[in-house]
């Protein structure tokens, strides 16, 4: 796969069916990386999905050709005092796409989005995911913190790196 061929775009709650699989995808293949969970996500119907991409996060979406390939979130925070701010989440990029620029085309469209009305990018990245995290690194994200035990799955712990990115290039 090359970036070439790659399309960045919102998804649409036309395009429920495609977000439902990629999503039940990633919280199947990697619990790990994410808060939800496959039993949680996978008992609703794909209307759930459109009403998600209707109303929720702004989802963004890797095509290649009809193939959803990988799959960002952006949530800008509410109110007066956290407006300045919003989060990456939901990250996933299918593994026969993954060591082909898709995560960077990702992050690089959502922080585009972010830029018209944020100032400060947030994520977070379980501790061990060290592709993910220097793609982060690598794109200017600077870690501020570790959640020791945020996740607990089958009886074994996750931490959760912290990470930042400034986009009006303050310190």
């Amino acid at each position: 796969m090359t970036t070439q061929r790659i399309e960045i775009r919102r998804l649409l709650p036309a395009d429920a069916s495609l977000y439902r699989d990629i999503r039940l995808e990633a919280l199947r293949l990697s619990p790990e990386a994410f808060g939800s969970a496959y039993e949680t996500e996978s008992i609703h119907p794909v209307g759930w999905f459109a009403e998600r991409l209707d109303r929720g996060a702004v989802i963004l979406g890797a095509f290649r050709g009809g193939e959803l390939a990988g799959i960002v979130g952006f949530i800008a925070a509410e109110g007066p005092k956290r407006q300045h701010k919003g989060m990456l989440v939901g990250m996933y990029v299918r593994r026969q796409a993954r060591r082909a620029g898709v995560g960077r085309l990702l992050v690089d469209a959502l922080l585009r989005l972010a830029a018209k009305s944020v100032e400060l990018v947030q994520l977070v990245v379980v501790k061990g995911n060290e592709p993910a995290l220097r793609l982060y690194q690598s794109m200017g994200f600077v870690e501020y913190g570790l959640e020791k035990h945020a996740l607990k799955i089958d009886g074994r712990y996750y931490d959760d790196i912290l990470m930042a990115k400034d986009l009006v290039g303050r310190s």
